[in-house]
């Protein structure tokens, strides 16, 4: 079965390269404006992101997202689940932005202050990011981080301001029990942008799907890769 993964907002399937290299099963898309792929105006609603994707890869396969890539995933799962096969979701909240009835949630100014950072500073705004994914502590994961920035170059700023829209905008707990694949939810305990409540909410809103937490920031496939390859195998097979 193959195995589709979607990246994160500013990323790129770069960042990817160690599950590629340790599951041959593995793809790694780049989502509009990111890694070269071309980016048009609309391209970032989540259901024309999802119809497309399900028009390219229309055969069952299995769903790997992250941050902002899990959303799309999801949003695919609830649209085209005849395409997926099995979902997993990392570091992926239902909704991102805190809001009276969601708590597990970044502030909104937070994001607004992104928003407004990312005109004047991109290449700063996104080092500022790299800092809250993986935390002072862990610098072998921004230097990952920052070397696939490097190595591919900085998304379309077009495509980074509807990503941040996306991740403003969107809220999907209302759907979360239509979704009937199997999903498994990888979880960093110390991530600091998509707190451990979020998963928790997930693994008990969707209908098949179980959490695994993991002792690491909010790229658990960069800190932990060998951990993280083992329970991805073990979710696939």
């Amino acid at each position: 079965m193959m195995l589709y993964l979607l990246h994160g907002w500013g990323f790129n399937a770069g960042v990817f390269s160690g599950l590629t290299e340790a599951l041959p099963c593995a793809q790694a898309l780049d989502l509009p404006g990111h890694g070269g792929a071309p980016y048009a105006e609309g391209d970032w609603d989540l259901a024309r992101l999802a119809d497309q994707l399900a028009a390219r890869y229309p055969r069952p396969a299995a769903w790997l997202g992250w941050s902002l890539g899990g959303m799309v995933a999801l949003t695919l799962a609830l649209r085209h689940p005849a395409c997926v096969d099995r979902l997993a979701l990392v570091a992926t909240p239902p909704r991102f932005t805190a809001a009276p009835d969601w708590p597990a949630g970044v502030p909104t100014q937070t994001l607004a202050a992104f928003g407004d950072n990312l005109v004047k500073d991109p290449q700063g705004t996104l080092k500022r990011f790299l800092a809250l994914q993986a935390g002072v502590s862990d610098r072998a994961v921004i230097r990952r981080l920052v070397d696939n920035l490097k190595a591919r170059g900085i998304a379309d700023a077009r495509a980074l301001a509807a990503g941040l829209a996306v991740l403003r905008d969107t809220d999907l707990r209302d759907e979360l029990a239509s979704v009937r694949c199997p999903t498994l939810i990888i979880q960093g305990e110390h991530d600091r942008l998509v707190p451990m409540e979020a998963a928790r909410y997930l693994s008990t809103h969707l209908p098949h799907a179980r959490c695994l937490p993991t002792g690491s920031g909010h790229a658990p496939f960069l800190s932990a890769p060998a951990a993280f390859t083992a329970a991805l195998q073990d979710f696939l097979a």
